[in-house]
């Protein structure tokens, strides 16, 4: 489904003249043109008359309604879900409504064409995309899902036709029909996706989705810009979604020569059967292939925080909270995880369970605070069952690539290392946050700006618990900087929370001019 001027593939088969709902008031919005047809939906132009505003219209087909009672709840759901989540490349809504018997979606109009029309223009004049083009706009997109992901909601539907491209080049994700949250909901109907863009687990149930499922779908458009082609084709959606569970994607080199040794490895990562086995994040994966291009990675801007986080009561500190409380929501069964990237990137998660979903950007980052010192930064850890921050409380930004956290033996899966954290650096008053799905509580007070937030969807091995794999317990966590182990703080079990405090090695800071 596309909100942008130029009509979509197939929507020119519809005759807007015999469209009856042309010249039809739905909200604030009176339809003018169709833009686009789909199988569930069709888009229109409307323009609201007293705000002088065009909008995107989307409308859900009588006969599909009459043919599926869940529909109406899955468009009820999609515009619930993307109104809640403020990102710059995340559609906006106008608003959602029924009238008539007829339900309607205005979105913001954008004009432009989607990234599945430009790469058949590229396809047709015998060209592929830039590459450094490519990472932008995908870069953009990975944005965009972690940002949903960090707000408890799955795409399930990512492909190129989902992804627009305003005047000015710049992707906005759009059509959230098929979204889950993570939180509560399960699958409605038994639609799960597109097939030649399906991840594996989706493909065998689609409430088997977790954020490394869109990771995959993104993955898959990745391989098409670089190659020209999809992983996986054939004459009927069932044996693409089966070669997409069974069979080994063709290694991209094989199509495509001139990729990277380094960036095919990261390709075939991002395509992994297993989610545990791809990137952490949409982000991670955009990054990884652009370190094996030898390409440095842009500056990300500022993102809204998710309304979840927006609206959350304000904070008591995690020793005040009780991981059981009444107010925590209840434990689920768990779902598979995401394993942490390669290389520089850290292990976190246990062997059988090692997985992390995205991590989101949710404040404003990298401020560097003119004038600071750079002594020995207070720094404390607040964690409780489900969850962990770390607090700069000092005045200058600490540098985060050569710390370590260790419980058992160095180098073991349950070791958590401060590459993770986005920029790789915790500026002064600023906290990182790793928690579990189920626990939501709003960061501590003390928190000004939240410089990430990851968040794990199965984890029973963090290096701040105290339970082993055998059944045994271990009382501590080490925390090493830069090779030298600075403090020993309590791990905890269920129900409990606790407090760790310690200095920061000045050695490990950044200089305010830096």
């Amino acid at each position: 489904m596309m909100s942008k001027e130029a009509p979509a593939s197939g929507a020119g088969s519809a005759d807007a003249s015999r469209d009856p709902l042309i010249g039809r008031q739905l909200g604030d919005y009176r339809l003018t043109s169709i833009l686009a047809t789909g199988g569930m939906a069709r888009i229109y132009k409307g323009t609201d008359y007293k705000l002088q505003r065009q909008a995107a219209v989307k409308v859900l087909a009588q006969e599909q309604l009459e043919g599926d009672r869940t529909l109406a709840k899955r468009f009820q759901r999609e515009a619930r879900a993307v109104a809640a989540l403020e990102h710059d490349h995340i559609i906006t809504i106008y608003q959602y409504g029924e009238q008539d018997g007829l339900y309607f979606l205005a979105m913001k109009l954008v004009k432009g064409k989607d990234l599945a029309q430009e790469l058949r223009r590229l396809k047709r004049a015998g060209q592929r995309m830039d590459v450094e083009r490519a990472l932008r706009i995908l870069g953009q997109v990975a944005s965009a899902l972690d940002f949903a992901h960090a707000a408890g909601v799955i795409h399930r539907d990512i492909k190129p036709s989902n992804i627009l491209l305003d005047e000015s080049d710049k992707a906005i994700l759009t059509d959230f029909g098929l979204v889950l949250r993570t939180s509560a909901e399960t699958t409605m109907g038994t639609a799960f996706g597109t097939p030649r863009y399906i991840a594996p687990e989706q493909a065998i149930s689609s409430n088997k989705a977790v954020p490394q499922s869109d990771v995959y779908a993104l993955s898959v458009i990745l391989y098409e810009i670089l190659t020209g082609e999809t992983p996986f084709n054939g004459e009927s959606p069932m044996e693409i979604a089966l070669s997409q569970i069974n069979d080994p994607p063709p290694p991209p080199r094989s199509l495509n020569p001139d990729i990277p040794e380094a960036v095919e490895r990261e390709l075939l990562k991002g395509l992994a059967k297993e989610p545990e086995a791809r990137h952490p994040s949409a982000t991670a994966l955009i990054q990884a292939v652009r370190a094996a291009y030898n390409l440095e990675t842009p500056a990300a801007p500022a993102a809204s925080a998710p309304a979840a986080t927006a609206a959350a009561r304000r904070p008591p500190r995690p020793a005040d909270v009780s991981a059981s409380s009444a107010d925590a929501p209840a434990r689920r069964k768990p779902s598979p995880e995401a394993a942490p990237a390669a290389g520089a990137r850290s292990r976190w998660g246990s062997l059988a369970a090692a997985a992390v979903a995205a991590v989101a950007v949710i404040g404003v980052l990298v401020a560097l605070l003119a004038g600071a010192s750079p002594a020995s930064p207070p720094v404390t850890l607040w964690y409780s069952e489900g969850e962990f921050t770390m607090y700069n409380g000092g005045q200058a930004t600490l540098d985060l690539r050569k710390l370590k956290f260790v419980r058992g033996a160095d180098g073991d899966r349950d070791d958590y290392i401060g590459e993770r954290v986005k920029g790789k650096i915790l500026p002064a008053g600023s906290c990182a946050r790793v928690r579990l799905m189920e626990f939501d509580n709003a960061p501590p007070a003390d928190c000004r700006a939240i410089q990430s937030v990851e968040m794990l969807y199965q984890a029973p091995l963090m290096f701040w618990r105290a339970e082993t794999p055998d059944g045994g317990t271990l009382a501590s966590f080490e925390v090493w900087v830069a090779g030298e182990k600075i403090a020993r703080c309590n791990t905890v079990t269920a129900g409990q929370q606790s407090e760790c405090r310690f200095p920061w090695p000045a050695q490990a800071v950044i200089e305010p001019d830096a």
